[in-house]
């Protein structure tokens, strides 16, 4: 079984991986770009609060 704070970090990974994939293209705005991009950090910085320690 996995501990909460596993879980969570697991789905902020997978939310990511996914936000990633979508940067990667190229047909999105420059503002689409920017907020995609800021949900990424946001995201990622949260997956240090639940790292495995």
């Amino acid at each position: 079984m996995y501990s909460d704070d596993e879980i969570i970090w697991r789905a902020l990974r997978s939310r990511c991986s996914v936000l990633e994939r979508v940067l990667e293209r190229k047909n999105m705005t420059l503002i689409e770009r920017r907020q995609l991009q800021d949900e990424y950090e946001r995201t990622f910085a949260l997956t240090e609060k639940y790292s495995k320690r």
